[in-house]
């Protein structure tokens, strides 16, 4: 009666044995596979799986199955063509003989469906982070235009007042001698209308609209430069350079003071946050398809040793007027950097860890 039932149900039911050798077959089999239930009581279960399936780990524990398990298997029609398949394996016993109920399904177009919906989601879900990068980054551009505008008007206001500062105290300097109870002052005033100029400095540099002067650089020979304009900081804080530059370099187009000023403000970054001494890490390497030069980029990364950036204000250290350096910083370097890369269809990034150190990575087209 069992035997009778099993074989008019369109589901296709096998039974196999603890070896995975085909006990029984039934017509929905058939129906599914192309192969009669006689043909399949002589094989093996593995033989009706794609090749590529006969090695999985369950048709070598098929023992130890005790619970009603269902596994995705490839399985091969007579034909030849594989579909993909979802199996039931039921461990039952007769007569004292272990064996194993299979209820197989045909899941291929259920599985493409699924894996259609799939894709659907992660292109719609990259299209949303792409919508919102892009919110993001004009409402920077907005705030960036305003305070660009509003940073040239400030800076073209008070840059003639402080030089003229500056140039009295430097003149007062000269009349009067170190012992002068007056020289301390003056030495402040002369110190802090310098700090103030550099202020309005990178106020105009944060507010210009004057387009990168492209020409052909050599971008080791800028950055070995710029360690050079550094040395006396270097030596001062202690400083240990380690350098990574490819024996042969391709030439990048961009505009070499600015891309300069890139460098020593991200360096510049990297000594300060090593007061007592460390490691600053520079060097430089080819991305991209190396047969097209048109997608290759150069990646210059320039690693510090030290305090790192706190995680909560790692998305900020772009921001204008941010800074983590208290009354010594403007906020401004790195978002002049950021421009300044920008302005060369670039990219600037910052990693850090507390305690351990920071990385920048400027990624910069060839062409």
């Amino acid at each position: 009666m069992f035997k009778s039932m099993c074989e008019k149900v369109s589901l296709p039911l096998l039974i196999v044995d603890e070896g995975g050798r085909i006990a029984f077959a039934n017509r929905g089999t058939e129906a599914l596979t192309d192969y009669s239930p006689e043909e399949l009581m002589e094989v093996n279960l593995r033989d009706i799986c794609s090749p590529y399936e006969r090695n999985r780990f369950i048709f070598s524990n098929l023992l130890n199955i005790k619970t009603t398990t269902e596994v995705d298997i490839d399985l091969r029609r007579k034909n030849g063509a594989s579909f993909m398949a979802s199996i039931s394996f039921s461990p039952f016993l007769h007569q004292g003989r272990p064996l194993l109920l299979l209820i197989i399904r045909d899941v291929t177009h259920r599985r493409v469906q699924e894996g259609m919906i799939r894709e659907d989601e992660d292109r719609y879900r990259k299209l949303l982070e792409e919508r919102n990068r892009l919110e993001d980054q004009l409402k920077r551009s907005s705030k960036l235009a305003s305070v660009g505008e509003l940073a040239a008007g400030i800076a073209h206001e008070i840059n003639n007042p402080l030089g003229i500062i500056l140039g009295f105290a430097q003149d007062l300097l000269e009349d009067i001698s170190d012992s002068d109870p007056r020289y301390e002052s003056l030495k402040i005033i002369e110190q802090e209308t310098a700090r103030c100029g550099e202020v309005v400095k990178n106020l105009l540099d944060f507010a210009r609209l004057k387009p990168p002067q492209i020409t052909e650089v050599d971008v080791v020979l800028l950055l070995k430069q710029s360690v050079s304009l550094l040395q006396p900081r270097i030596k001062q804080n202690k400083i240990q350079i380690r350098r990574h530059f490819p024996k042969e370099f391709p030439l990048l187009k961009a505009d070499p003071q600015l891309l300069q000023q890139v460098f020593l403000n991200v360096m510049l970054n990297g000594i300060q946050a090593m007061p007592y001494g460390g490691e600053l890490r520079i060097g430089c390497k080819i991305e991209g398809n190396v047969s097209t030069q048109k997608s290759k980029k150069v990646r210059v990364t320039i690693s510090d040793q030290g305090h790192g950036i706190h995680p909560d204000h790692l998305n900020r250290v772009f921001d204008p007027f941010f800074t983590t350096k208290g009354s010594k910083g403007t906020g401004l370097g790195l978002s002049v950097c950021q421009r300044i890369v920008e302005d060369h269809f670039g990219k600037i990034e910052i990693e850090s860890t507390l305690d351990v150190g920071s990385s920048c990575h400027i990624l910069l087209p060839i062409q």
